[in-house]
């Protein structure tokens, strides 16, 4: 390896490893408020217990939730309810193993279970890769444990790194052009539709329609283990309890200032006119992202095209959803580990411009950055910025692959 090469890697490393210790600090310091029941792994834990004790049909009932929560959380001061199971039914048998536990043994196994799923991601992504093919699994999960959304859903004990283990299933699915087991693997993930739904959506629009297949025989399956597990009545009053929720921060909403995606950008704001205006915005802006990264993609035609389509979608995904938290964010691993790849893999004459593909994304790797976001000022929402310019330079490639192909094409044969 060329000295710079050895120079950039150790600078890395340095990197990482500082990362990692800010974010183990972090955790030392919130050790107590993890045993006290604070993290979102209590609304899991919760809805576990409440189909463990026979109460399915009750699953969104406020009042069973909180004495569920009571019962092993005890009295947060700060909690006037509980913080509320939001998620489809079905997600919740995930979690009824762990019932067997106390809740922080229970937490502490959730978290080495979503390591054991970074580890997985490591393996998938490493089957797809040229140039970083032969970086060891554990530096990788290294590197993901010290991006800081991936951090804050070890914190949490959320479900985002299994998100991010299903769609690097559905990427590699859609590597082997096994389409329809991708649909299946991304309708897995519909616990968060809200992301799900636009990846999907994009790669229908790119001719992959037996994606759209998949999705759909696996969605109907979890749609009737659902309606087992809640009843019809159950399952019905679920939409409208969640767009309850999702508009109340005082039930368990996340406020916009603290969504790194366009409705936190256009809402995120103390201005007299971020009602309507500003909802009008977010979702003019949403669908103008989500239709030029469909442009975009439609038209690429060059070998490694999925790797950047696929990027672009999981960017799009996280700006465009409506509800998008800071852990949710641990789905960017996937489009940092490809377009860092598709760099190192670019010719000479290509390396520069490519390089310009990681620029925008500079600030989302500086935990501290994060930090300051998320606990001094409450404002996280200006992530959606880097992000926003990241899909324009994807984007930007994809067109330039497909001039490109265009210029060999029109080239006279000998």
């Amino acid at each position: 390896m060329p000295a710079s090469g050895l120079k950039s890697r150790r600078s890395m490393r340095i990197f990482i490893v500082g990362m990692l210790c800010l974010h183990l600090l972090f955790f030392f310091n919130l050790r107590e408020r993890i045993q006290q029941g604070y993290p979102d792994f209590t609304v899991f834990y919760t809805a576990a217990m409440v189909l463990r004790d026979g109460l399915g049909h009750q699953l969104y009932d406020e009042r069973v939730q909180f004495a569920v929560q009571q019962s092993f959380a005890g009295q947060i001061p700060s909690r006037r309810g509980p913080l509320p199971y939001i998620h489809p039914p079905f997600e919740a048998l995930v979690f009824l193993p762990l019932t067997l536990l106390l809740y922080h043994q229970a937490f502490v196994a959730w978290d080495l279970l979503n390591v054991g799923a970074l580890f997985g991601v490591a393996w998938l992504l490493r089957r797809s890769l040229t140039a970083l093919r032969l970086i060891p699994p554990w530096e990788f999960v290294l590197a993901f444990l010290a991006f800081f959304p991936v951090f804050a859903c070890l914190l949490q004990g959320q479900d985002s790194i299994l998100l991010l283990l299903l769609c690097a299933l559905g990427f590699n699915a859609l590597k082997k052009e096994a389409d329809f087991l991708a649909g299946g693997w991304f309708a897995l993930g519909v616990f968060k539709f809200q992301l799900i739904l636009p990846i999907v959506l994009l790669f229908v629009i790119w001719r992959r329609r037996r994606v759209a297949a998949g999705f759909a025989a696996v969605s109907i399956v979890l749609a009737l283990v659902s309606v087992g597990l809640v009843g019809w009545e159950g399952l019905l009053r679920y939409p409208a309890y969640v767009l309850q929720v999702a508009k109340a921060p005082s039930l368990g909403g996340v406020p916009a200032e603290l969504m790194a995606n366009l409705h936190g950008l256009a809402l995120g704001w103390p201005l007299p006119f971020s009602g309507a205006v500003g909802t009008s915005a977010a979702v003019l802006s949403s669908v103008v992202v989500f239709f030029f990264a469909a442009a975009k993609g439609l038209v690429a035609i060059r070998p490694e095209k999925l790797e950047l389509q696929f990027a672009l979608a999981i960017v799009v995904s996280v700006l465009t959803s409506w509800h998008t938290n800071a852990h949710d964010l641990s789905l960017l691993v996937l489009p940092l580990v490809l377009i860092a790849d598709y760099y190192l893999h670019a010719p000479t004459r290509e390396g520069r411009r490519r390089l310009v593909l990681l620029f925008p994304v500079a600030p989302v790797l500086i935990s501290p950055l994060w930090v300051v976001l998320w606990f001094v000022s409450s404002g996280i929402n200006l992530m959606a910025i880097p992000l926003l310019w990241w899909a324009w330079e994807i984007g930007r490639e994809l067109s330039h692959d497909r001039h490109s192909a265009s210029e060999l094409s029109l080239q006279p044969q000998p």
